[in-house]
């Protein structure tokens, strides 16, 4: 049975940078403001470290060397997992779907990504969509400044879950803490800053071209909201898909001092967002915390997970897989 890997998060200065994450991370997080925590990376320059692994072993070596999916993978990890801890509004962005940033970056993947509200704070919102009819109305609007009129502003409160596929415009906004699964790419368009200096002291850069290219118009609200109902498992426990799409299947599990068992047949990414407990693969068990991520390889078997927690469990789709 092949060990799980505890990995080791990435963190990142954003100039909308909070400080939740330090709550959850201590000393770990660098000086700055940090925005972002990459609990589950694979990509060049922000993969995660394997605890335990040796020096500088991250874990886009174990996908490379098969400790994933038993056999040597070629490319990146196709998943990616955030936290991101927002002081002020993230820019209103978009991304390609896979065939569009093959066309327009020379990528074999976009960004289709979704958002688990892990904490808000009253009267917080984020964007999700607009009333345009199409993206050449939404441009105009961008040009005579009034494009903020046409953006879908959306209430949040804890646990709430959206989906947000590519061509979907969308921000955060401060309040809020998130933890995001992703595809495993970092293609963002952004359309608008708020006029906004970034940490280098300069404008931040746009990609309005690119962007209305991708966006779609006229805009879905019933893509986003995709989660099922709860289902009784285990001792004390509950679970409910997320979203299962073409990229990934994401699942939140809970017990209040009770156990369950996640059948594992592909490799998964487990994440704790709430408590702590045990995680365990027959022999091989580790203690979890608020953060801790792990990478379960393809073949583990049947997982135990004890304690008094919340969990985000993450597959690749179809199209990832």
């Amino acid at each position: 049975m092949p060990p799980m890997l505890v990995v080791e998060p990435v963190f990142a200065e954003r100039v909308w940078g909070g400080t939740e994450l330090r709550r959850w991370y201590g000393p770990a997080v660098p000086d700055g403001v940090i925005g972002e925590c990459w609990a589950v990376s694979g990509l060049p320059g922000m993969s995660g470290h394997v605890r335990d692994a040796g020096q500088g072993f991250t874990l886009a070596d174990a996908w490379a060397q098969g400790l994933v999916t038993g056999a040597p993978e070629p490319g990146e990890f196709p998943l990616l997992c955030k936290l991101l801890d927002p002081q002020d509004w993230l820019s209103v962005q978009v991304h390609p779907d896979d065939a569009q940033a093959r066309a327009l970056e020379g990528m074999p993947r976009g960004k289709a990504e979704c958002w688990l509200v892990v904490a808000a704070q009253p009267g917080a919102e984020l964007i999700l969509g607009h009333r345009a009819g199409s993206p050449d109305e939404l441009r105009r609007a961008l040009a005579d400044g009034t494009l903020m009129d046409l953006l879908v502003r959306v209430p949040v409160t804890t646990d709430d879950f959206f989906m947000v596929a590519a061509g979907e415009l969308h921000s955060l906004g401060p309040g809020v803490l998130v933890y995001e699964v992703q595809q495993g790419s970092d293609v963002t368009y952004r359309l608008y800053d708020f006029d906004r200096i970034g940490l280098d002291g300069q404008p931040r850069a746009l990609a309005v071209d690119k962007g209305f290219s991708v966006v779609r118009a006229p805009h879905d609200p019933g893509i986003s909201r995709t989660a099922g109902p709860w289902q009784p498992t285990g001792l004390h426990a509950r679970w409910r898909v997320l979203v299962d799409c073409p990229q990934f299947r994401v699942e939140r599990w809970e017990t209040l001092h009770g156990h369950f068992t996640i059948d594992v047949t592909d490799y998964r990414v487990l994440t704790v967002v709430g408590g702590g407990g045990t995680v365990r693969a027959g022999e091989d068990g580790v203690e979890v915390g608020l953060g801790t991520s792990l990478v379960v390889p393809r073949g583990t078997g049947p997982v135990q997970v004890s304690g008094d927690l919340i969990l985000v469990a993450s597959t690749p789709g179809p199209e990832l897989a």
